[in-house]
């Protein structure tokens, strides 16, 4: 009999990095940061559900992305990765959050 894992990938958001100004004035971009969320299941959404912006703006979704419960908000707009390890280098979908919706019973996210 086999086991279903309800999480079995792996959530990550990039941040990008700040510039600032070095000692002689020129400016410096520290490189961007990928930071680990939290276990998640990717489902690629073959419907193309479209999600209306703030600005009003449409885009179509490609994936939606369930968390569970209490997963850390992410901000519409971040880049998000989710990958197949722990590492992050078996990336299996890289998008820009369309949404983020914490239900009752999960957390569902929109690439």
């Amino acid at each position: 009999m086999a086991i279903v894992v309800q999480y079995p990938h792996y959530l990550f958001v990039e941040t990008p990095g700040e510039s600032h100004q070095d000692e002689n004035g020129n400016w410096v971009t520290v490189s961007q940061s990928v930071a680990f969320i939290g276990m998640c299941r990717e489902e690629t959404d073959g419907r193309g559900t479209e999600i209306k912006t703030a600005d009003g703006t449409f885009h179509r979704a490609t994936s939606t992305i369930y968390c569970p419960k209490g997963t850390p908000a992410i901000q519409v707009g971040a880049t998000c990765i989710v990958a197949n390890d722990l590492d992050g280098t078996d990336v299996r979908h890289k998008g820009i959050c369309l949404r983020f919706d914490p239900s009752q019973l999960h957390c569902r996210l929109w690439l």
